[in-house]
């Protein structure tokens, strides 16, 4: 399986690079996290899965700024000792196989993302699909 690359499987990634480079996530502080539940109604055709959204503050850049991501039909999602700081040592994106369909053709992979621990905020999940949905300066 190939390695996980931001600048290719991260939808609409160009708004929040750093220059040309994905951005150092080393450090980022949490400022906003929703979850929204999904909505499952197969008699309706209705096919929503848990959307997540995070807004962080990348603070191990030379120019610091804030980026939101959002990301697609999350699951497996485990979180623990978020504060006032809720900061991260790192962002970790790793693909993960899911086995093969009934044909042979592999089953579209789990995108791993888990955020490394700093002050012991812990947040990790699966999902399908990243999104960057924009960048601002900081206030």
């Amino acid at each position: 399986m190939n390695k996980f690359n931001p600048l290719k499987q991260v939808e609409n990634c160009e708004l929040i690079l750093d220059g040309k480079e994905w951005p150092n996530f080393h450090d980022a502080e949490i400022h906003a996290l929703n979850i929204r539940r999904g909505d499952v109604r197969p008699d309706e055709n209705v096919w929503i899965g848990t959307i997540i959204e995070i807004t962080f503050e990348l603070c191990a850049l030379k120019n610091p700024y804030i980026v939101t991501l959002k990301f697609h039909d999350c699951e497996q999602i485990q979180m623990k000792d978020f504060n006032r700081q809720s900061a991260l040592y790192d962002l970790n994106l790793t693909f993960e196989g899911r086995g093969a369909l009934n044909n042979g053709e592999p089953m579209t992979p789990y995108i791993v993302v888990r955020f490394e621990q700093a002050f012991d905020a812990e947040l990790s999940f699966k999902c399908f699909k990243i999104e960057a949905i924009g960048r601002r300066d900081i206030d």
